[in-house]
């Protein structure tokens, strides 16, 4: 264990906390950071010469760095905050290398999904699925069902010529329309 690298992974999550507290409190990443913030501050503060115990690093390596890694990477995923997202997670690594956690996806223990025993064919016919080439039609040519029309209603063509479109006011031109009439 590297106390002056988790002090230093301390004060860097410490300058977050403390700029981020108004903004993201509520957030629900932002319990996974005041408890790695915990941690770190206990962490850092211990002798250098007190190891970390089996137990506490079981802890580490099973429940609070994958959270915090999952609650980190959704910040990311959300692209509003992604630098933060990032900062985060970069801080997260050199949290778990300093406390000499090494997290690779062999030596996690996942639990292998079941397989899927072949059952009986339904006893409900489903049918079979038709595509539109093997009936002959094609989207093109497909029409629209026409509504009835009531007798007062007038056809569609009538009623726009009938409606006059507003003209466009013409803009007066200024010295920054100048600048960068080049560029359209």
């Amino acid at each position: 264990m590297d106390t002056q690298e988790i002090q230093a992974v301390h004060a860097v999550l410490h300058l977050i906390f403390h700029r981020n507290k108004n903004q993201h409190q509520r957030a629900k990443w932002w319990k996974w950071l005041a408890r790695l913030k915990r941690t770190a501050v206990d962490l850092g503060s211990r002798d250098a010469s007190v190891a970390i115990s089996p137990a506490y690093k079981q802890y580490l390596s099973t429940h609070l760095i994958p959270k915090c890694y999952l609650a980190f990477s959704t910040v990311i995923a959300e692209n509003q905050f992604s630098t933060l997202g990032i900062v985060l997670l970069a801080t997260l690594s050199r949290f778990a290398k300093a406390t000499g956690i090494k997290l690779e996806e062999e030596t996690r223990q996942r639990p292998q999904a079941k397989k899927k025993t072949q059952s009986a064919p339904p006893t409900e016919d489903r049918g079979e699925r038709v595509s539109r080439a093997d009936i002959g039609v094609t989207p093109s040519s497909e029409q629209e069902p026409q509504m009835p029309r009531k007798k007062s209603e007038k056809p569609t063509a009538e009623k726009a010529s009938t409606v006059k479109k507003p003209k466009k006011a013409k803009r007066k031109k200024n010295a920054i329309d100048d600048l960068f009439s080049g560029l359209f």
